[in-house]
């Protein structure tokens, strides 16, 4: 077993977890610290409080705050220090593989880069969009006239991100994907990126034919196989693993973006913008 452990509980579309305190649902604010409720004490190693600029502001830029190291830090530090007190929604943890788990990363990170540190490049699906050195997510974004204001904008983006991460798993050695707006062939990662995104732009995973570029629950749960098949390109020519797989998560998703209390009533994976750029409160 690794470090973090699946909890057994359920999400009700009320936003309510089965088996766990009421009092716990749905808080930012912790109560004191104390040890894991399996009586393990979580013993962090010490690190270097490194002095950095402010972030941006999360009202003007709320892209460029989430997307900050400030950012990251804020909401890693919240789960780590939650996830201490075992209060964490899903997953529990088994402190005593902590050690373990931060040897292993560290000898990952030497082998491939040491001792240039500083060269470390930036890994993502930001990354995976541009295949092909294409600055897809740009064009993306001077396509949207100026009346779609920075909130919008990021809100769009979170849809967009969020279904096009939860479609990246293995597509298998045989499948491809032809760009329908360049004609340039991709694979695997980068393939799926792309994919994703001229479906989001065609309004594939949208109810609402006025705003093709967004997600919702309802667009996610009207999606078929047959539509997964056809904006994914998959013939018997062109096979992809997992194709029913990645509908029927698509459709689960759909059904937990109806909790209204995180993605208002549209059920976009982008209303919980409010929530990621509220300052987290710790005791």
């Amino acid at each position: 077993m690794g470090l973090f452990n699946r909890k057994n509980t359920r999400i009700s579309t009320n936003g309510d977890s089965s088996g766990r305190a009421a009092s716990n649902s749905g808080s930012i604010k912790s109560p004191p610290l104390h040890k894991a409720s399996n009586g393990i004490s979580f013993n962090s190693p010490s690190m270097t409080e490194v002095q950095l600029p402010g972030p941006p502001d999360p009202a003007l830029d709320p892209a460029a705050y989430l997307r900050s190291i400030y950012a990251v830090r804020e909401r890693a530090r919240f789960i780590i220090v939650n996830a201490k007190r075992n209060q964490l929604s899903h997953f529990d943890i088994d402190a005593t593989k902590w050690k373990d788990t931060v040897d292993y990363v560290t000898r990952i990170i030497k082998r491939d880069f040491a001792p240039d540190y500083s060269n470390i490049p930036p890994h993502g699906r930001w990354q995976h969009f541009e295949a092909g050195g294409r600055p897809r997510v740009d064009q993306l974004l001077a396509t949207w006239p100026s009346s779609v204001d920075n909130q919008e904008r990021t809100r769009r983006l979170l849809d967009l991100f969020l279904v096009s991460v939860l479609l990246d798993a293995g597509a298998g050695t045989k499948w491809t994907y032809r760009s329908k707006e360049s004609g340039k062939i991709y694979r695997r990662s980068e393939g799926l990126a792309v994919a994703s995104l001229e479906m989001f732009k065609a309004g594939c995973f949208s109810s609402d034919e006025a705003n093709p570029c967004q997600v919702d629950s309802a667009g996610l749960r009207k999606l078929t196989v047959l539509h997964m098949e056809r904006g994914l390109q998959v013939s018997e020519q062109n096979p992809i693993m997992g194709l029913e797989g990645r509908a029927g998560l698509l459709s689960r998703l759909g059904d937990a973006l109806r909790n209204k209390g995180l993605f208002g009533t549209a059920g976009r994976p982008g209303n919980m913008l409010g929530a990621l750029i509220t300052p987290v409160v710790q005791q």
